[in-house]
């Protein structure tokens, strides 16, 4: 606690934060350590050209694992009340590794979040800077992760459901809740003189809720039109270290669609997700032919006690030929959670989950391969170089 108000101390000396009667400034995270089993890891035998793909070799790995369940962050929140309805806010958030104390993004010091913005009760808010889109804002508390961790989400998070796409440069609108419904609108400036679409991100989003039940839908199109190789440069994060979207990276624009419910049913939340990713192809990228992805999934979690969790979900992935005659990728996943809640704060839990993978994808070097598995979005940087994967994760998390 001393640690605490000094720090917001020397931030108020330096002029980052005010204090006065009607404002706030809170200092937050969650500092969350796991311990995993992961196997077939595809472990590289080769190097890879055009025309000649990596040869790999499967080997499992068990090792420390920052994040298991929540990402490690901590971050800076304030708010003025500024009279009449009126308050200015910001928020400062960085990702770190619990393991090494590194940035979660090399040399990005508010690597998830850092926004400034005025709110309106009536009339909602509006934000500027580096900020969430539509589906993690409104789409994700009813998608797979809520029902235990990122591991449950599609194969490769191909449809964003653990909020990869943080997006730089962006305005921000959102409205108020009015009978249960509300919504959001971003815009991102790609800043590319003379074209103001490349580069740009643009979302969209409504949610409803009323008693028990929820639904949610939004739209995320991220542009990389001003790319001149074969990578990923729109103001909206890519996703590409997994094997599912390794081919990928160079689409001139990713567009999603997601939808997601949830019903409560006394202890038990039941919930169905879609989502619906698609890459059109430029002509520096290794994609030659625009390419869909279709993904479902039933989730449910079972409140035992007011300590004890258990959830379990299934999810299923199918593109279409990344070619026009290779078969068409398919990846089916079912994962299985708990927790035991110590305190308010403090959670200990465990995860298991496996995947199956079939047909053909796109490489990295843009060659056709079998697709191999990628356990949601916890296996990204460690996809199997076959057909199945197994994950197993235990750990604690300590929200402060």
């Amino acid at each position: 606690m001393k640690k605490t108000k000094l720090l917001v101390a020397i931030l108020a000396a330096g002029g980052l934060v005010s204090a006065h009667a009607e404002s706030s400034v809170t200092l937050y995270g969650i500092a969350d350590a796991s311990l995993q089993y992961i196997n077939n890891v595809a472990v590289a035998q080769s190097t890879g050209s055009a025309g000649s793909p990596v040869r790999y070799q499967n080997q499992s790995k068990f090792a420390m694992y920052s994040g298991g369940y929540s990402g490690s962050r901590w971050g800076l929140r304030g708010v003025e009340d500024l009279g009449g309805g009126n308050s200015a806010f910001f928020t400062l958030e960085n990702g770190f590794s619990i393991a090494t104390g590194a940035f979660s993004t090399s040399g990005v010091e508010f690597s998830r979040q850092a926004f400034v913005g005025f709110k309106n009760d009536r009339y909602g808010s509006v934000s500027f800077g580096r900020q969430y889109e539509a589906i993690t804002d409104l789409v994700q508390s009813y998608g797979p992760i809520a029902y235990g961790n990122f591991s449950g989400t599609y194969a490769g998070d191909i449809s964003n459901y653990d909020n990869y796409a943080r997006i730089n440069n962006s305005v921000k609108y959102r409205s108020p809740e009015i009978a249960g419904l509300s919504g959001e609108l971003l815009y991102a400036f790609g800043g590319v003189a003379g074209a103001m679409s490349q580069d740009s991100t643009i979302s969209a989003g409504l949610k409803y809720t009323t008693g028990p039940w929820g639904i949610a839908v939004a739209y995320l199109r991220m542009d990389n039109s001003n790319s001149t190789a074969n990578t990923w440069n729109g103001t909206g994060a890519g996703n590409f270290n997994s094997s599912v979207t390794a081919g990928f990276a160079g689409a001139k624009r990713v567009q999603i669609v997601d939808a997601a419910t949830r019903y409560e049913l006394g202890p038990v939340s039941l919930g169905l997700s879609y989502g619906y990713t698609h890459y059109n192809p430029s002509s520096v990228s290794l994609l030659r032919r625009a390419i869909s992805f279709q993904s479902a999934g039933a989730n449910a979690l079972w409140h035992y006690s007011p300590s004890v969790a258990l959830g379990a979900g299934y999810s299923y992935t199918l593109g279409q030929s990344v070619n026009g005659t290779a078969s068409r990728p398919h990846y089916q996943q079912v994962t299985l959670t708990s927790s035991y809640s110590l305190s308010r704060t403090t959670m200990l839990y465990a995860t298991a989950a496996y995947q199956h993978a079939s047909g053909s994808t796109l490489d990295a070097y843009g060659n056709v391969v079998n697709a191999t598995a990628s356990v949601g979005d916890s296996a990204n940087g460690s996809s199997s170089a076959s057909a199945s994967q197994v994950l197993v994760r235990a750990g604690i998390r300590k929200l402060f």
